[in-house]
């Protein structure tokens, strides 16, 4: 019995290779995880840029509604409002429709330059009264 039992002994435990690679597969565990924490936290920044972007497009859109009765082209920045990394641009196209423009405010970081760099865009309609021109009657 004493054999058996020493049979048994030697394979209860596990051996040195099963041990390496045990910890060879947990370290690729943790890697994928530590990089997959961080894909999330950098969509979530992006995700929280473009959520500043559009309330800052909104913000002017709605500023410009209020405050032009004709409305042109026109850039600018938002340091008044503490935002030194945005810069907004409005374009203001015609519809076809008498006194109706489309108005179009998009915002734009001034850090991030790239190609896929997130901007903002919000898109209205205003009605321009008609001019009227005062001429002298004959």
């Amino acid at each position: 019995m004493s054999i058996v039992n020493r049979k048994q002994n030697r394979l209860s435990g596990f051996s040195l290779i099963e041990a390496i690679a045990s910890a060879g597969i947990l370290a690729i565990g943790i890697v994928a995880v530590v990089s997959g924490i961080g894909a999330v936290s950098r969509a979530e920044s992006r995700i929280r840029q473009v959520d500043k972007m559009t309330s800052l497009a909104q913000h002017k859109y709605e500023e410009l509604i209020a405050t032009s009765t004709t409305l042109t082209a026109q850039t600018g920045d938002f340091k008044d409002q503490y935002e030194q990394d945005y810069q907004w641009s409005a374009a203001v196209d015609q519809t076809g429709v008498t006194n109706l423009v489309a108005l179009t405010v998009t915002v734009t970081s001034i850090v991030d330059t790239s190609s896929k760099a997130p901007q903002a865009k919000v898109t209205g309609l205003m009605y321009q009264p008609p001019t009227t021109t005062t001429g002298a009657t004959p």
